[in-house]
């Protein structure tokens, strides 16, 4: 039996700006989120959570993106910064 995410089915898990209540953490420096990360989320996770990507400077004064990805629920976070081997950089 398919299990059903209410979220998903109101079309409102995936937020298009960050919250400031969520938890959040750099995941690169590209101006799009990898889509297997979006998958990934999409099927290992319940909760609602944001993909952004905000424009900075780095110190040698460079303009660049960097990408952030955010949790309402801390766990999800936890969760995700250990088992998406997406993150894992060689």
């Amino acid at each position: 039996m398919i299990e059903l995410n209410p979220l998903d089915v109101l079309n409102s898990r995936q937020l298009k700006t960050m919250p400031p209540h969520f938890s959040k953490i750099k995941i690169g420096n590209s101006e799009r989120a990898d889509q297997n990360i979006i998958d990934w989320i999409k099927s290992k996770l319940t909760g609602r959570y944001c993909i952004v990507t905000y424009p900075s400077v780095n110190e040698e004064n460079k303009f660049h993106t960097s990408t952030f990805v955010g949790f309402e629920e801390q766990k999800e976070l936890t969760y995700f910064m250990l088992a998406c081997p997406y993150l894992r950089r060689n």
